[in-house]
């Protein structure tokens, strides 16, 4: 019975999207003129990212998809490799998205329509073969709800990994508070297998402004808004079976857009329920917060070290620990960061430029030095200095220039 009223549910947004999307549409190549719904991909000291500004969700997410369409069609390939690897068919993960639907909020839901209707076939060659991917609504939901349902739901029901996974994630983030100013460095780490799902997208949605990191069609996963409000990401590999509620990259892309204050931005993500383990730090010019989650809707705050804090994918309560499937996967990256943290502060304290330097070491921004597909390594890294200037990369930020956003 409850999936029939999310069948239900489903056809009757797919509904009001499609009737809706043709009007849109239209007004968005009148507008085209005045510069009010238009996308083009900019560049920032070589460093590419997708502009995008729109009037409405669908519109915004039509141009979203005309320009991310080979990375929206490479994501579905890997869920598709992914769950054929488990023994499982692509079926079964748009069957789990349809309990995370109802928490979806309507504009997202819009947004990911338009994603759909922009893009009809893309051709992708690998491994030897050429794969015809279509994308529908169906699609991106799933790729919204990915990180939700494979490491809440279907890891946990394998008690752990039966192999090696396709798509896995160790990244790196640090924080610190000095004299009442924050800096803040992140490195997304992904394996090689997904470097061509990932994208910088500066998002302008009538007043709000973001700028955030994504994977194939996700809304957003981790970044910075005009207020200065910056998220980390941090996944955390754990036995605990998940919630059903609203997806990571949405509850990202709802902070990011909607809150401007630490606060907010804390209480929207402790307010929902936890899909899956996943470690926070939420700063914005004055403010430094770092929450640990976990399962079944527990989080605590992490304790400062001095005025800075880090994640590298592991829990530090020893609670949570026990949970973990590998507590001892992260520790050489994470003390290493801890080293690196305390050798580089002074009274405590972190700048722009330590965390630059800290972020130089091999073992934090990592290269793919074997060539293996499911090798992990850096795939982006994004820095914010006291003045909430973004500095941002693809790939490893030791190999890479840094590019410059300023939203505010």
């Amino acid at each position: 019975m409850k999936l029939k009223n999310k069948s239900v549910l489903l056809l009757l947004i797919l509904g009001i999207s499609f009737s809706s999307g043709f009007i849109t549409f239209a007004n968005a190549c009148k507008n085209d003129d005045i510069n009010r719904n238009f996308a083009e991909w900019r560049f920032s000291n070589n460093q590419p990212y997708l502009y995008v500004e729109a009037d409405n969700y669908y519109t915004l997410g039509l141009l979203e998809g005309q320009n991310l369409a080979y990375q929206t069609a490479w994501m579905k390939l890997m869920i598709m490799l992914q769950a054929q690897e488990m023994g499982l068919s692509y079926d079964t993960a748009l069957f789990y998205t349809l309990d995370y639907l109802e928490f979806i909020p309507e504009d997202y839901l819009l947004e990911m329509q338009g994603i759909a209707d922009a893009i009809d076939f893309v051709s992708i060659s690998f491994m030897g073969n050429t794969y015809e991917i279509s994308i529908d609504f169906m699609d991106v939901l799933a790729q919204n709800c990915f990180w939700d349902i494979y490491y809440g739901k279907i890891i946990p029901m394998f008690t752990g990994y039966p192999q090696s996974p396709l798509i896995a994630g160790g990244c790196t983030a640090i924080g610190s508070h000095t004299n009442k100013k924050t800096v803040f460095g992140q490195t997304i780490d992904l394996s090689l297998l997904m470097m061509p799902t990932v994208s910088w997208v500066y998002t302008k949605i009538n007043s709000k402004r973001l700028f955030s990191f994504r994977i194939g069609s996700m809304l957003a996963m981790g970044g910075i808004n005009k207020y200065g409000l910056s998220i980390s990401i941090n996944l955390i590999e754990v036995f605990n079976y998940g919630c059903s509620g609203m997806p990571k990259s949405i509850i990202y892309r709802s902070a990011l857009e909607n809150a401007r204050s630490v606060g907010q931005a804390k209480n929207m993500i402790i307010s929902n329920d936890f899909t899956l383990g996943w470690n926070y730090i939420i700063r914005n010019r004055r403010t430094i917060v770092a929450i640990e989650t976990i399962p079944n809707s527990f989080s605590l705050e992490r304790v400062r070290r001095g005025s800075y804090t880090f994640d590298a994918n592991i829990y530090e309560n020893n609670l949570f620990k026990m949970f973990m499937i590998y507590p001892t996967k992260y520790l050489e990256r994470y003390n290493r960061v801890s080293e690196l943290c305390h050798a580089y502060s002074q009274d405590g304290n972190l700048n722009i430029r330590d965390l630059f330097n800290i972020f130089s070491d091999t073992k934090i921004s990592r290269r793919f030095s074997t060539g293996e597909p499911m090798e992990v390594g850096t795939v982006g890294s994004f820095f914010v200095n006291r003045k909430n200037n973004v500095y941002f990369c693809l790939g490893n930020p030791l190999d890479s220039s840094l590019g410059f956003i300023k939203l505010i």
